[in-house]
């Protein structure tokens, strides 16, 4: 697998990963010229993407999703809580890419077995993802508050782990 941070921050998050079959792109949390110029630099065609996933419905994850979608036909996949809010601030997609999952109920992209999982963040059913493919795991999570042992038990056996720990409740208070 292959696995290349975009853009990370407040400012906006988008995060490249591949197997030797499926492209993803994982948050498309800034415009979709910016999104395909960073896949651009590291020398991969947008058109080639086979899906976006979303860990939550802030604008710093979600901003270029809807555009990417319609631009280039891609599935968006989030939890049922993300979809709900997150669906109005998008744009419209085709039903047929709104992909609904479950927490924990891994599913397939390509040849990538993708887990999704909880995470503790002020949003609706925030999830990170452990992504699988030819022996090899990578796992993301964003927006981390505070670490748990139900995080530490999805984060183990991973040979890539990807973490972004900017969410504090204190400073938000």
């Amino acid at each position: 697998m292959r696995l290349c941070s975009l853009y990370s921050g407040s400012s906006g998050n988008a995060i490249f990963l591949a197997s030797d079959n499926t492209r993803l792109l994982v948050e498309a949390g800034l415009s979709a010229k910016k999104i395909i110029g960073a896949l651009c630099s590291i020398g991969e065609n947008p058109s080639e993407l086979s899906a976006i996933l979303v860990s939550h419905e802030h604008s710093d994850h979600i901003k270029g999703a809807g555009i990417m979608s319609r631009k280039f036909n891609l599935p968006i996949y989030a939890s049922e809580g993300t979809w709900r809010a997150m669906e109005k601030m998008i744009g419209p997609v085709l039903e047929c890419n709104k992909r609904v999952f479950s927490s924990y109920a891994p599913f397939n992209i390509g040849d990538i077995t993708v887990t999704p999982f909880p995470i503790p963040h002020d949003a609706n059913e925030p999830v990170g993802y452990s992504f699988s493919s030819a022996g090899r795991k990578a796992t993301i999570a964003t927006d981390i508050g505070h670490i748990s042992m139900d995080l530490l038990s999805n984060f183990e056996d991973s040979d890539l782990l990807l973490l972004e720990s900017n969410h504090d409740l204190e400073m938000l208070k």
